[in-house]
């Protein structure tokens, strides 16, 4: 039988322990509201993907071509998608997501195959380093023809 101070010592540990699982595993919540119309009345497909860094500057570069491209299949167990209708059946367009963050998750990157694509492309691919959006709220407007991202 174990003595009370030992049993006080494993108890603490299977605390820290427990703390220390829930730090490195957090979730985020995403509330995507679009305008009306959005994507010039076609269906809008977004993917929110946890990625390293490396990852996250591939998916950069690939622009629009990421969602035709073998990588984002590689990449299915770290993307969640998201899709917007040209009319919703409750008349509002309004999605809310939440993505969780392990510790090999350093990005998030959220991309949207726009009919119009934009000759910026930070509009229509947004990637933040996990200090920005582990754990917090994302309010993400879609609009017409781009993404726009406030933390809080």
């Amino acid at each position: 039988m174990r003595s009370p101070a030992r049993r006080g010592t494993w108890n603490a540990a299977l605390l820290l322990a427990t703390l220390l699982a829930a730090g490195c595993a957090s979730s985020s919540s995403l509330n995507f509201k679009c305008d009306n119309p959005i994507n010039g009345g076609l269906l809008l497909t977004v993917d929110i993907v946890r990625a390293s860094e490396a990852q996250a500057r591939q998916i950069e570069s690939l622009g629009e071509k990421w969602f035709y491209d073998p990588l984002r299949d590689t990449m299915r167990e770290k993307t969640t998608t998201v899709t917007f209708p040209t009319k919703d059946s409750s008349g509002l367009c309004e999605r809310q997501v939440s993505v969780k963050a392990d510790g090999k998750d350093k990005y998030l990157v959220i991309v949207a195959d726009y009919k119009y694509q934009s000759s910026d492309a930070s509009r229509q691919i947004v990637s933040m380093p996990r200090e920005r959006w582990k754990g917090k709220t994302l309010d993400i407007a879609v609009h017409d023809r781009e993404l726009a991202v406030t933390v809080r």
